[in-house]
């Protein structure tokens, strides 16, 4: 087998792959394996063992300018005046 060596990892690489191999509970060198053969196609394991569209996966993932504006956009609905759609107009019951 051979060896391979990559140079210049930024930060924020080498830690994603630090916490995603624990979570594996593998080392970096087998997680690092894993995802270069899901990546040229040699296996259907998705190297994180999860659907990244996952909701539950998702969390904090925003930055600030999406928190913002999800903030600007739940602000919105705040200042809406309608009732539940449920809601009859007539207010007699009839």
């Amino acid at each position: 087998m051979a060896d391979l060596q990559i140079k210049n990892i930024d930060p924020v690489i080498q830690e994603r792959m630090r916490d995603l191999a624990l979570r594996r509970g593998w080392s970096i060198n087998e997680f690092a394996l894993h995802a270069l053969r899901y990546v040229v196609g040699l296996s259907s394991e998705h190297p994180c063992g999860q659907d990244r569209q996952d909701i539950a996966t998702m969390r904090g993932v925003w930055n600030q300018s999406e928190n913002q504006a999800f903030r600007e956009a739940i602000e919105a609905f705040r200042e809406v005046e309608s009732g539940p759609t449920f809601e009859s107009p007539d207010k007699s019951g009839k």
